[in-house]
Parts: structure tokens; sequence; C-alpha cells
């Protein structure tokens, strides 16, 4: 007997009793993918107590022969594919772990693969739902390591996945070609809501849903699995091409929220900012956003050293109070120049006004009070999108005191710091003519 069917024997001797986690391996054709997927999982799970259980989802390429030649006692056939929701829910409801996982066929793991993501999950009992990073992803998940074969990919992959809780990264929502929950909420959820199969927006779902029980999602970046990319389920957007735009619709009557724009992270706000290592934090956010900007900020100052960091916002708009409330300490409904009423109490290290300048009412008056919630050394931004805005904005802060840091996108993207030693008579940087 080889190795790797000695560690599948041991593995199975070890399913008797109850397992820390329950993997669901779901498969539908390709059955080349499916073999590279189960045999990493034996390769780089066998010293961690799992359970595996295999789903032949209608296969007609040998898949379920070669399910029935694994040692584990959990097998799953259906004679037709019946979609990625029911299919994967019919493993988690035998699932017995503690932590129950989904992988797609088409995903290779690594070493320390599951130990990184057991790590992040054992760190606070707040976590519902991890994902690790690949190379094949939506949703700012991807990472591509420098790598001409597979057997590169493990080498490189080996030296990535070391645990590092300073790149474990709350989202909103993310893509699950891997992803480990708590198995008591997903008895309680009953999976994937099957409404949107045979998939599509399910994955949108299952965050929103979890996020919205009081548990995080976390993306971790410290563990990197391959992910050949929706080899299973484009077969399912040929054969029903208004599949998207249908359960988007879905999406929002279920959950009042356009899932794409409440995903979008704006990488200009978090460029134009500086970074350091503090103990305690604190990120103001006033707009009309659902807050995943800011929560990318926070992310950021957690992967410079940042430890203790809070969220705060100041919403204009009602309709993204349900996501705000699931990852602020506090957030309020109300006018930005009601800013000093709700968030007078405490001084902000950034300051992230996402309203648009152009259409406040009284941009003076609002940033004297911004300008006084900034710690010293503290930041703001904000956008100027024409020349008569811009050189307002600029006379304002100037008059406050308040030193001009950096510009993105033609002086539309602004940020400036209240110094830490104010000396009275610095100079404020002016831009450049002919940028508009």
């Amino acid at each position: 007997m080889g190795t790797e069917q000695k560690e599948a024997a041991q593995i199975e001797n070890r399913e008797t009793v109850s397992p820390l986690v329950s993997i669901v391996v779901l498969a539908y054709n390709h059955l080349d993918y499916t073999r590279q997927c189960i045999e990493s999982i034996y390769r780089y799970t066998s010293h961690i107590d799992f359970e595996l259980i295999t789903i032949n989802n209608g296969s007609s390429d040998g898949t379920e022969e070669y399910f029935n030649s694994l040692p584990n006692q959990k097998k799953i056939s259906f004679p037709e594919n019946i979609g990625v929701c029911k299919a994967f829910n019919c493993g988690f409801k035998i699932a017995e772990g503690k932590y129950t996982m989904n992988v797609s066929n088409d995903v290779v793991v690594t070493a320390h693969w599951l130990d990184n993501l057991l790590n992040c999950f054992e760190s606070d009992p707040k976590i519902g739902m991890v994902v690790p990073v690949c190379d094949a992803s939506c949703n700012y998940q991807q990472i591509n390591l420098p790598c001409q074969s597979m057997e590169e990919m493990q080498r490189i992959a080996e030296r990535y996945n070391v645990s590092n809780p300073d790149l474990w990264e709350e989202r909103l929502k993310m893509t699950v070609y891997a992803a480990i929950y708590r198995t008591e909420i997903l008895k309680v959820l009953g999976g994937f809501d099957e409404d949107f199969n045979p998939g599509c927006y399910d994955d949108d779902a299952i965050c929103f849903s979890i996020r919205r029980m009081g548990y995080k999602t976390i993306l971790a970046k410290d563990t990197f699995v391959h992910h050949f990319g929706a080899r299973t389920f484009n077969a399912e957007y040929e054969k029903d091409k208004n599949l998207a735009i249908r359960n988007k619709g879905l999406f929002f009557v279920k959950f009042g929220v356009d899932a794409y724009i409440a995903g979008l992270i704006d990488f200009n706000v978090l460029n134009v900012l500086d970074y350091g290592s503090k103990n305690e934090v604190s990120i103001l956010g006033i707009g009309g956003s659902f807050g995943t900007t800011v929560l990318q900020l926070k992310n950021v100052c957690k992967s410079h050293g940042c430890k203790d960091v809070e969220l705060y916002y100041l919403s204009e708009r009602s309709n993204n109070m349900t996501e705000l409330k699931t990852i602020c300490r506090e957030c309020v409904q109300g006018p930005a120049e009601d800013v000093q009423l709700y968030f007078g109490g405490r001084q902000y290290d950034y300051i992230v006004l996402e309203s648009e300048s152009a259409a406040l009412h009284n941009r003076e008056g609002l940033f004297t009070i911004l300008y006084g919630l900034l710690k010293p050394g503290g930041q703001l931004v904000c956008t100027a999108a024409g020349p008569e805005v811009l050189y307002e904005t600029m006379g304002i802060f100037y008059r406050l005191g308040a030193d001009f840091r950096k510009q993105i996108n033609d002086y539309y993207y602004l940020s400036f710091v209240r110094p830490e030693h104010p000396s009275g008579g610095e100079t404020l940087l002016q831009p450049a003519d002919g940028l508009f």
C-alpha cells in the first residue's frame, strides 16, 4: 500500500468518531481536476481529524467510480445534475464535524491550508466563515504566485502559507470556491439558499446571511489554494444564459441590496492615505455606501500592525444600515452636517468623506467640524469634482492649518493631515495649473 493510501486509511479509521472538520467535495465531470483535488486533500490534510464527503452530481466520465474507490464512508451520487446548491446541501446535512467545508473539485489545496483556516476560526467565536485566497476569483480574493507548474506552485504555497492574524480580512461578501463554516451555523441556515439553485449569487447570499446572524466573514490572506476557475459551474451558465440576471434580481428581493454595488472597494481612497502601526485606530466614514471601503481600510490598518481598529459610520441613506450594523462599532443615519451630534465624543485617525463634495451644502462648516474631529496626525480624505470645489476645499483646509498630503486622479481624491505639532506658518501645497 502506497503512502497516500495509508494516509487515507488512517483518516478513514478516524471517521468512526466525530471529526473536527467535514470536507464536502462536489464534482460534475472533469475527473482530471477531481483527482488532483482529492489527492491534494489527502496529502496536505492527513494530520487533521477530518471526514471526507464526496458528491457525484450526475457525472458521466467515471467520477462516480472514482469516488467509490476512495476509502471515505460518506458518498452521495445523483443520476443527474441537481444543481450546486442542492447538491452541497445534501453533503452538509450529513456532516458531523465542528466545522464544515465546501470545496469545488477544481481546487487544489496546499501545505498548511486547513491549519491556517482553523487558526483563524479558533481565534474568535464570532467568526462564522473563512475563505482562503486563490489564483482565479472575483471579489478581490485573487493573488498570483510566480509559478510555472503545479509542483512549483506547491513549493511556493508552502512558503506563503504562514499563519498571520494581521492578514485576516473581514469582508462583506466572498466567492466560496473553498469555504469553511461553523457547522452549527450551516444547520441553522440549511446550507446554501436553494432558491438560487443551480448557483450564482448563492455565495453572496450565504455571506450576507451569516453576517446578519452576528458573525464575521473572513478572507484569510495568509492561506493560498490553487483554483483552476469555474470548471464545474461554467456548464450551468451555458444551459441558462439568464441565470446571473435572474439571481441578481432574486438577491435584491431577498436582501434589499445590489450585491455588486455593495461589494465595491474604492482603492483610490486607500491609496491616497498613509499608514503606520498603532495599538488603537478609529475610523469614521460619512456617506451612503455599504461600508465596504472603510472596512477595507480597517483591514489595511491591521496589515500594518494595528491591533484594535474600530469603525464608525454616519449614513445619509437608510437602505445600507443593515449591512453597516454588521461591521461597525456604531453607525447612525442622518445628514453629514450632524456628524458632531452623533460622533463628536471622540477623535479619529481616519475620516473618509464618501459624500460627493460638490453636493454638500456647507463645505466650510462641515470641513471645519471634521478637522476638529481628527486626532493630531489624523488624516481626512474627500473628493473634489471640479476646479471650483478643489480650490475652495484647498483654501478651507489651508485656513484650518492642515497639511495637504496626497492627490489621486487629477485631484479628484484629496487627503489632508492635522499636524501633530502645528508650526503656524507652513505653506499648503497648491494644485498645479492645467489639471482641469
